[in-house]
């Protein structure tokens, strides 16, 4: 095994995952994607990036533009690289109130695009009512190891010496790109406290909400993928390349669909031949 060290995962017997599945083999033709989300034409779909947002070049685009040509009303929010994530809820909502409210609401968020996505609708109850479902992808439920350990200087007895130079430099390329505080976030310092009212909600929330979560053996882009760190950190664990698997696991009643071979970038940026258009449109078509 490659991750021999992944403690079991506490996960509800559904039957999410088969239909993703189903969904990812009907989709494998574009004319089939765009008969499978017709009847999603008269619904906004928002489509929040994660931590770094636009400075990761090409985020989320391919879906956007996957999902505008199959009709769809699809929206990248506006939120800031380095916001809080209060900062990026205030943003997307503002944004969405500039839309027909008349329309019902779709959420895709990346990574903490997801945490911003339900504090908004928690906070806007509006919205909540508007909307048909959230869909998380690598959305984390615990710290980013790698975030504590740039941001913090956590972790430091697993830190070798030829990679403290790198992380000096990361730590202050986040400094001066404004991304340091909305990092922190990540952490477990100030994770918690975040995800607390969303946990409290979770059971009254009026729409079903999907969370994918992936494991990964090597990266797809420098800037989100630290795979020799966090087997450093915690050795024989599985992860994504940012987030430990078991830390992307959210309790009920969020649905799972674990993918493997899957980088966390790589459901916004693609790499290495993965199709993240067909994946949200197979999400989509999962939730129809």
């Amino acid at each position: 095994m490659r991750f021999p060290a992944t403690p079991a995962l506490d996960l509800p017997d559904d039957e999410t995952a088969g239909r993703f599945i189903t969904a990812w083999e009907r989709l494998a033709e574009p004319g089939a994607r765009r008969a499978a989300l017709w009847e999603r034409r008269a619904t906004t779909v928002v489509l929040v990036r994660g931590y770094l947002g636009r400075y990761m070049p090409g985020n989320f685009i391919s879906a956007w533009h996957a999902l505008r040509r199959a009709g769809l009303d699809a929206h990248i929010a506006p939120t800031r690289p380095g916001g809080t994530v209060a900062d990026n809820a205030a943003r997307i909502a503002r944004a969405i109130d500039r839309l027909p409210r008349t329309r019902p609401l779709i959420f895709a968020g990346h990574s903490k695009g997801g945490i911003e996505a339900l504090s908004l609708l928690i906070a806007r109850p509006d919205l909540a009512a508007r909307t048909r479902t959230v869909l998380l992808s690598q959305t984390p439920h615990g710290a980013s190891r790698v975030l504590e350990s740039v941001l913090c200087r956590m972790h430091a007895d697993s830190l070798v010496s030829r990679r403290r130079l790198a992380e000096l430099t990361q730590r202050a390329g986040l400094h001066l790109l404004g991304a340091a505080r909305a990092g922190r976030e990540l952490t477990g310092d100030r994770l918690p406290a975040l995800l607390a009212p969303i946990d409290r909600a979770l059971v009254e929330l009026p729409f079903p909400i999907v969370q994918t979560a992936s494991w990964s053996t090597r990266p797809t882009t420098w800037l989100d993928s630290f795979h020799e760190r966090l087997g450093e950190i915690a050795p024989g664990v599985a992860h994504d390349g940012q987030f430990l698997l078991a830390d992307l696991i959210w309790p009920a009643p969020v649905r799972h669909v674990l993918l493997p071979h899957l980088d966390h970038a790589q459901p916004v940026m693609d790499g290495f031949g993965f199709d993240s258009a067909r994946y949200w449109q197979t999400l989509l078509a999962t939730e129809a």
